[in-house]
């Protein structure tokens, strides 16, 4: 983290059980329970560590961090989409904890909401222009639409999204 000058890096497939946070501080995560299957997890920086004011692991594939930053206190959700093979009812338990992460926010702080979306959200994108990046390509995919429901819900929100491209 160091070398890169992260902050903080979010990370899916944490694979470990439970909930919490290392000794030294400086990694939250929220897992499964018994199985060593799912889980998300925010890696610090011993800067970003000291303005950490708590986090909330809500479930296996949500977790929510809360620092102290300026002018605005600054709100992280980390979240690991279920895959496009999954129920419905698995897809909306993981919507409703979002939205659940959502409401608890205080209204003031500023929210990213970041991870592994398994999702295409495509080019279009006429009512929700603001939270996506001009170079969307293709069209949107099931595990896509819900992702717009998520940005209704707040009012000031940042969806980030990691653009893959193949190497030729």
């Amino acid at each position: 983290m160091k070398r890169f000058r992260f902050d903080a890096i979010g990370i899916s497939e944490v694979r470990w059980t439970g909930k919490g946070e290392v000794p030294s501080g400086d990694f939250i995560w929220s897992g499964e329970d018994t199985t060593h299957t799912r889980g998300v997890g925010v890696l610090l920086s011993a800067k970003t560590k000291k303005t950490l004011i708590g986090y909330n692991p809500i479930s296996s594939r949500v977790i929510t961090a809360r620092f102290n930053a300026t002018p605005f206190k600054l709100t992280v959700i980390r979240v690991y989409t279920p895959t496009s093979a999954s129920s419905d009812d698995e897809i909306e338990i993981f919507y409703d904890s979002i939205e659940h992460a959502l409401t608890q926010t205080p209204k003031m702080d500023i929210i990213i909401v970041t991870g592994d979306w398994d999702a295409k959200i495509g080019s279009d994108n006429i009512h929700w222009k603001s939270v996506m990046v001009r170079y969307e390509y293709g069209d949107i995919n099931e595990r896509g639409r819900p992702t717009s429901r998520v940005h209704s819900t707040a009012q000031s929100i940042y969806l980030q999204y990691t653009i893959l491209t193949k190497s030729k």
